[in-house]
């Protein structure tokens, strides 16, 4: 020991004393009050290491001396514990308040990677089983939550978490305990703790498991936010699976099975199989959900369509485009009843081989102009004869626009504009192809394009692309047109 560490051992053990004497008198009252401040000291020490995130460190105290050992995950970390410790019971130092000093002897500090987001999940099976994968910030809270989901399923967990720099400030493995507590009571599902986001999903067959892990989740207190999505028993699927369409679950009758059939067959462009069976249920007119719903999902590339009845009603997941969902959000807001709609759908985006030689980095407006200009001579928004309501057969069209939308620089502006032929009054027609034009902005925005950076103008018959003396110049001048600007916000 060095002279400095002999003088600071002896420096504690005096201050310990000199508090003691001054608090109490009598011998065995120094001793009871001594030892009450040393378990003080060393629980504030504690309590301070975990707080900070450093559970990895092991704290021994010799009076008011700290000594930290552990393995470090890095300088950053050995740091911030030192510190920790020292400023638990005070601003630290002999002068300053409780612990005096703190001595390291650390291991030799590991490189670990950083990793944004903080990802952890705990996935359970319909076994029972628990697999861990994901990210942990040392190898005490890792083995501490192996442990935990060993015990709550009876079985050893499949720990496959990788140790990384990055998690949150806060309890973080409080959290992901949490998390695995209420995933105990469903029948299959994850938690899934994104750094403050903590995600649970998963199938509760039993109503009161579902009700109580929902809440659970719901209340989490800050600065965790918790996110329930639990599902109930299924009454009838439609899941996408390698190429086919498959359908299952119950019926009401045979007609209504082969209908739901039909409509798959419709839709989809590949094969279909029917798993349904016929049987009564005290659940009336689902089937409306399945007629307004089926024909869009058939067109996912891929997920599952279910009907919960004690869940979330008609929930839709997977992926597709951008107008396929937008088409389905509409058509079921139709949908009549008490069932609920739930849509988690992935947004795809759709090829572009029109501007596949198109150089975006060059000259950000002239390629962004030239890409709604090669997109839209080689497709059109079409509307519904007189009015200014998108055909659904626009959808591919919208699904380009899209994509070019999101292509384009973002300090840029875009002007819709709608043209028509000269049929008909000239008034009514700037008129029509102004709401024409809002239309496609409506459009644009309600899938979440910036209503600020878009401009509608209605230009009626006065910018003829070409002669409108023939049907097919008059076709052509009824469209819509897209003007890349400069955005000033």
């Amino acid at each position: 020991m060095s002279a400095y560490d002999t003088m600071i051992a002896g420096l504690s053990g005096a201050g310990l004393a000199l508090l003691g004497i001054i608090t109490v008198h009598g011998t065995s009252e120094y001793h009871l009050n001594a030892e009450q401040m040393y378990g003080a000291l060393q629980g504030s020490a504690e309590t301070a290491l975990e707080e900070a995130g450093q559970s990895w460190a092991t704290l021994e105290l010799n009076g008011q001396r700290a000594i930290l050992s552990g393995a470090p995950p890095s300088v950053e970390a050995a740091e911030a514990a030192r510190v920790a410790v020292l400023e638990s019971s005070g601003k630290g130092g002999i002068l300053q308040g409780g612990i005096w000093s703190v001595e390291t002897q650390f291991d030799e500090i590991r490189s670990m990677p950083t990793v944004s987001p903080y990802i952890w999940r705990a996935i359970k099976s319909p076994d029972g089983a628990m697999i861990l994968v994901g990210s942990a910030p040392d190898a005490e809270a890792k083995d501490a939550l192996a442990a935990y989901a060993a015990n709550l399923s009876g079985q050893a967990a499949d720990d496959r978490v990788q140790l990384a720099l990055g998690v949150p400030e806060g309890d973080w493995a409080a959290t992901a305990r949490f998390g695995m507590d209420q995933l105990a009571l469903l029948d299959s599902g994850e938690a899934r703790l994104t750094d403050y986001e903590l995600r649970l999903s998963g199938i509760a067959m039993q109503d009161t498991a579902r009700i109580q892990a929902t809440a659970s989740v719901a209340n989490l207190s800050d600065p965790w936010r918790g996110v329930p999505d639990i599902d109930g028993p299924s009454l009838w699927k439609a899941e996408h699976v390698d190429g086919t369409l498959v359908l299952s679950g119950s019926c009401e009758t045979l007609e209504e099975r082969a209908e739901i059939a039909e409509i798959a067959a419709t839709y989809f462009d590949g094969p279909v199989v029917d798993q349904m069976t016929v049987s009564s249920s005290e659940y009336e007119q689902w089937i409306q959900g399945v007629r307004l719903g089926l024909p869009h999902f058939s067109q996912f590339e891929s997920g599952e369509m279910e009907f919960q009845p004690e869940g979330q009603g008609f929930k839709f997941e997977g992926e597709a485009t951008s107008s396929t969902l937008q088409f389905l959000r509409e058509d079921m807001a139709e949908l009549e009843g008490d069932y609920a709609v739930a849509i988690a759908a992935e947004t795809v985006t759709i090829a572009l081989d029109e501007i596949s030689e198109v150089e975006l980095s060059e000259d950000p407006l002239e390629a962004c102009q030239t890409s709604f200009d090669l997109i839209m001579d080689a497709n059109a928004v079409v509307f519904n004869r007189g009015s200014a309501e998108i055909s659904r057969e626009s959808g591919v069209t919208l699904d380009k626009i899209m994509a070019v939308s999101a292509f384009c620089a973002d300090t840029l502006q875009f002007e819709v504009g709608g043209h028509t032929d000269n049929s008909g009054d000239r008034t009514a027609n700037v008129t029509l192809s102004e709401a024409r034009a809002q239309a496609v902005a409506n459009y644009m925005a309600a899938t979440g394009f910036d209503t600020a950076r878009l401009i509608v103008q209605g230009y009626g018959p006065d910018q003829p692309k070409l002669d409108n003396a023939t049907p097919e110049g008059r076709a052509a001048n009824r469209r819509i047109e897209f003007k890349v600007q400069e955005w000033n916000e």
